[in-house]
C-alpha cells in the first residue's frame, strides 16, 4: 500500500514540475517555438525521459518501498528542480530552446539565476535526474541518471562554444559565473 502512495506522490510531483515549467514557458513567450534541431539536445532529452519513466517502471517491477527519508529528500529535490527550472525560464524569456539557437533579438542573459549560473536549466535537469530514482528508492535507474549527467557534461561545453561565437561578452561572463553549481563547476 505504501508503494501505491509513493507512486501517486511521484506522479503528482512530476505533474507539478511539468505544469510549472509549461506555465513559465508560456509566460516567458518561449512555448511552442519551432527550433532548429541539432543532435546535441538528444544527449539530455533521451536520458530525461528514460529517468522520468524508468524510475516508476522499476518501482512497479521491483515493488520498492521508499522510506520517509526518500520522501522528504525527494520532495525537497522535486521542489528545488521545479523552482530552478521555472525561474530560469522566466529569466531567459523568449531565449529558451532545447536546441542550439539564439533569437536574433535576444541578447546574452546575465540576470536572475543567470547572474550566478550559466546553465540553470541544466541544474534543474540535474536535480530531476537525481530525484527520480531517489524518491522511489530504485537502483537500476541510477545508471540512467549517470547517462543524463554525462549528457549534461558533454552538452555544456558544446553550448558554451556556440554562445561564445555569438556573444563577445560570453568569455567575460564565464569568468564571473559558474557553469552549473557555484563553487563546484
Amino acid at each position: 500500500m505504501l508503494s501505491d502512495r509513493a507512486l501517486i506522490a511521484y506522479i503528482a510531483w512530476v505533474l507539478i514540475y511539468r505544469v510549472a515549467e509549461n506555465v513559465a514557458m508560456r509566460k516567458a513567450g518561449s512555448a511552442g517555438k519551432q527550433p532548429v534541431r541539432d543532435w546535441t539536445a538528444w544527449l539530455i532529452i533521451v536520458p530525461y525521459y528514460l529517468v522520468l519513466l524508468g524510475a516508476p517502471a522499476e518501482h512497479l517491477y521491483l515493488e520498492t518501498e521508499p522510506g520517509v527519508l526518500h520522501w522528504v529528500l525527494g520532495s525537497l529535490l522535486f521542489l528545488a528542480a521545479t523552482v530552478v527550472r521555472t525561474k530560469a525560464h522566466l529569466d531567459l524569456q523568449k531565449g529558451f530552446s532545447m536546441f542550439l539557437e539564439t533569437p536574433e533579438e535576444q541578447g546574452l542573459v546575465t540576470t536572475g539565476l543567470y547572474g550566478a549560473i550559466r546553465h540553470p536549466l541544466y541544474l534543474g535537469n540535474l536535480l530531476l535526474f537525481l530525484v527520480c530514482p531517489l524518491f522511489l528508492a530504485v537502483t537500476w535507474t541510477w545508471a540512467l541518471t549517470a547517462l543524463g549527467i554525462v549528457g549534461l557534461l558533454v552538452r555544456i561545453p558544446i553550448e558554451e562554444h556556440f554562445l561564445a561565437e555569438r556573444f563577445a561578452a560570453y568569455e567575460s561572463y564565464k569568468k564571473e559565473s559558474a557553469a552549473l553549481i557555484p563553487g563546484i563547476y
